[in-house]
């Protein structure tokens, strides 16, 4: 039965990237929807948005984009034709989304920094995270080999 459920949600590789970009998308804007009201709040408006400018800059082009790059082409070099729909991470990469989102639960819960922290970081990783889900799309409309 647990196979015949796997085969269900088997995709071809390619609209697998377009799974990993929507997912990055939606958890882009969750992020954003977070931090944005936080962030409107700020005195310092413009510094606001020069540290979320800087936050942005750090995480899309540091981390998530070598993601987005590391994945693609390990979803284009699968030599099967169809993949699981939750294939679009490897294990190391789904330890650490979880480990980003209790991290963030656990600082809003326990306040364990400032709210203005909160704004400008939230708003930056959340344009990053979209901005890659935007990025995937993109791969996805390329040729796949």
């Amino acid at each position: 039965m647990k196979s015949n459920f796997k085969n269900k949600l088997l995709i071809p590789n390619k609209y697998l990237i377009l799974v990993a970009g929507v997912v990055w998308m939606f958890a882009g804007l969750m992020v954003l929807k977070a931090g944005f009201p936080i962030f409107i709040d700020q005195r310092s408006f413009i510094f606001s948005i020069l540290l979320a400018s800087f936050v942005f800059l750090i995480f899309y082009f540091f981390i998530f984009s070598k993601l987005v790059e590391k994945h693609t082409v390990r979803i284009k070099m699968d030599s099967r034709e169809k993949m699981f729909i939750m294939e679009f991470f490897d294990k190391k990469s789904y330890i650490i989304m979880v480990v980003m989102i209790l991290c963030g639960i656990a600082i809003r819960r326990f306040s364990l920094i400032p709210a203005f922290f909160i704004g400008f970081l939230y708003v930056g990783i959340g344009l990053a995270l979209f901005s890659c889900g935007v990025k995937f799309v993109s791969k996805f409309k390329e040729p796949f080999l």
